[in-house]
């Protein structure tokens, strides 16, 4: 696990175009780690909007949007942000699942590592 370091991407890059349905796509990584850098990028000409997404092992999962009245479990990636998330099962020594929602049209980008 990563103390006080720079992040380490430890696999590909993953570009996820959120719509507002949930979206899944599998995560590998070239060595055990178990953090996730989330960068949230707007396509030209839109005004910013969150992505949601959960990480899991299992192949089936989806995430809704949280409304109102309607709390979800999901992590929140904020327009125009680079965060590292800390993710409870490590790559590569399983499949590992993020499923993602946008509000609107986004672009996310999901990679593998350890660091800050």
């Amino acid at each position: 696990m990563a103390n006080n370091i720079a992040f380490q991407a430890q696999g590909k890059t993953y570009k996820a175009n959120a719509t507002t349905s949930s979206q899944t796509v599998v995560i590998t990584a070239d060595s055990p780690c178990n953090q996730l850098l989330v960068s949230n990028h707007q396509p030209t000409g839109t005004g910013g909007q969150p992505v949601y997404f959960v990480v899991s092992s299992n192949a089936s999962i989806t995430v809704a949007a949280p409304s109102n009245g309607s709390p979800q479990y999901c992590l929140v990636s904020v327009p125009g942000t680079i965060k590292t998330f800390t993710i409870p099962q490590q790559f590569s020594s399983a499949n590992t699942y993020v499923a993602f929602i946008g509000e609107a049209a986004s672009e996310c980008y999901f990679t593998p590592g350890e660091g800050l």
